[in-house]
């Protein structure tokens, strides 16, 4: 897959790398979900970055015995040296240790000597040794390193778990070795980077790697079907369906364009044939998503012993996300489901905000829906009749999204503050209860030179004022709003929440204002996780 976007990590990359080899050091961690594209962003920066200054090596984490992650790591580090020192290579180990005695023959002879030892089930014991070789390494050499530890959380995986009590002393201590973190495990990642690599200095960078944004997807759409005419509808559909995930962008695409050189090079690309273009990486037994969602099956099947776990998987996948809904969907008490839900959440299976579980995966969730559910307790399967269900299915999929992008966004707006039922979520790190109102209704909230819309919502005790600009939100757009929030006659009894909508950007002075007023602003990303929430079509 060829790596596209994410310009603006790979600069902080360069920055930060830039700034180690001139005696800063600023540690890096890179959380999120699994094939969102940590590993990609890492592996083009190597291949992009060159200083002789600094030496990059990348390790795997990997479920093996301490003695063969030694050898990985000696082999990735020598070969890294030689690699930016411009020596001929050779991937042996042998070699390595030759060729690296010349240069570094104090660093060489004590990484002989850790290979000699032997640490049967103490990986805490060779994973300090290999620091101390870092170490060694950067005094000798007179180079910085930084190590990438993809899948870092694996280290604690097995016996002995504390691996981090030396790891926080060589952190602090060794200036000269920047660590770049990453983990698909994003709560288990946090939890040990606020706990167990909470240090006084040396502290981790963390960054939440995101999906896409819409105008991104969009243009790698573009650039991976710029031979087809594909209509803005579909386009916006894959965008929708995908939801901004590079693997799965390029997963639907691949399928697209391998179908249209399969077909009649003239077929017209309507919605039809862009379903039969992805039934096979659905349904067929070697389809590149149905085998990726059967892993991922067989890794839940592998942690849990309750059956039930499918039933409330399943249950997420057709729209409900509250413990109640869930239970009465799997007949099950609402305890056994909650101790589900939080072991999922804890393997991070799905995500959780405040009251309220997402399986915030569109394609996994319409598989599970149409796919696995079908075929449980069947005894017989019938191709053509999956292929129907999975074409009505993606049918009813896409009506709902044409439907909802025909709309006016304040439309879609009203609709959305209609499905309010008193659920409690966090915003801006925050709770926020979404009140199950009365009363909605669509305002002119501008003037004749500052023309603008709102909603204003009722319940007993509060009201909302909620305004939206679809372009660029400005300062002038925040002070007409707080204008008119001033004149807004509402209840003495009545709390009022007060909320900002840039569907665009928002210029910094307008966010200084907002704050400065207690006013809340939201973002599409954050609007388009509410239609999540309620089964609704994002904005595209």
């Amino acid at each position: 897959m060829e790596f596209y976007g994410r310009q603006d990590l790979l600069e902080l990359l360069n920055k930060r790398s830039e700034a180690l080899s001139k005696g800063y050091r600023q540690n890096m961690a890179i959380i999120g979900a699994e094939l969102i594209g940590k590993t990609s962003l890492l592996k083009h920066w190597l291949s992009q970055y060159c200083d002789t200054r600094v030496v990059t090596v990348y390790i795997e984490i990997r479920h093996e015995e301490a003695n063969s992650f030694r050898e990985r790591f000696i082999g990735n580090l020598f070969f890294s040296f030689l690699k930016n020192s411009h020596s001929g290579l050779k991937d042996d180990m042998a070699f390595l240790l030759e060729r690296c005695a010349k240069y570094i023959p104090k660093t060489t002879s004590f990484a002989r000597k850790i290979l000699s030892e032997r640490y049967v089930g103490r990986t805490d014991i060779v994973f300090a040794r290999l620091l101390e070789l870092v170490e060694q390494f950067n005094a000798e050499s007179g180079k910085c390193c930084v190590l990438i530890l993809d899948e870092f959380h694996l280290l604690a995986s097995v016996p002995p778990k504390d691996i981090y009590a030396s790891w926080r002393k060589h952190i602090m201590l060794n200036k000269n070795t920047m660590y770049v973190l990453l983990s698909s495990k994003k709560e288990l990642a946090r939890k040990i980077l606020a706990e167990d690599l909470a240090l006084l200095f040396g502290n981790f960078e963390k960054i939440d790697l995101q999906p896409f944004d819409n105008k991104t997807s969009s243009a790698f759409i573009r650039g991976k079907l710029k031979s087809l005419n594909v209509s803005e509808q579909i386009l916006s559909f894959i965008v929708n369906l995908s939801e901004g995930k590079p693997f799965y962008l390029n997963a639907v695409c691949d399928a697209l364009m391998s179908y249209y050189l399969k077909s009649a090079r003239e077929a017209k690309l309507t919605f039809d044939f862009f379903v039969r273009s992805q039934e096979d990486i659905f349904i067929g037994e070697w389809g590149i998503l149905n085998r990726r969602f059967l892993s991922l099956i067989q890794q839940v099947d592998a942690v849990f012993t309750d059956a039930a776990v499918f039933s409330v998987l399943t249950a997420l996948a057709s729209g409900k996300n509250s413990i109640s809904d869930i239970a009465r969907k799997c007949a099950k008490p609402k305890k056994h489901v909650s101790s589900i839900l939080n072991k999922l959440y804890e393997e991070d299976y799905i995500s959780r905000n405040a009251d309220v579980y997402i399986l915030d995966d569109a394609l996994f969730a319409l598989w599970l829906r149409r796919v696995y559910a079908k075929k449980t307790g069947v005894f017989t399967t019938e191709p053509e009749k999956e292929r129907e269900l999975f074409k009505h299915e993606l049918e009813s999929m896409f009506t709902d999204f044409r439907d909802a992008q025909t709309k006016e966004i304040s439309q879609r707006l009203v609709e959305l503050f209609g499905k309010f039922n008193n659920e409690s979520i966090e915003v801006h790190k925050k709770r926020l209860r979404l009140n199950l109102f009365k009363e909605i209704k669509l305002l002119d909230l501008g003037t004749a030179k500052q023309p603008g819309k709102g909603i204003v919502a009722r319940c007993p005790g509060a009201v909302w004022i909620a305004g939206f600009k679809e372009d660029r939100a400005r300062e002038e757009d925040m002070i007409e709003f707080i204008d008119f929030c001033k004149r807004f006659k509402y209840g003495k009894t009545q709390s009022q929440k007060r909320i900002f909508i840039a569907l665009n950007e928002i210029d910094a002075n307008a966010s200084l204002i907002a704050k400065e007023e207690k006013i809340s602003t939201w973002d599409t990303a954050l609007l388009n996780s509410l239609f999540d929430i309620y089964g609704k079509p994002r904005i595209v």
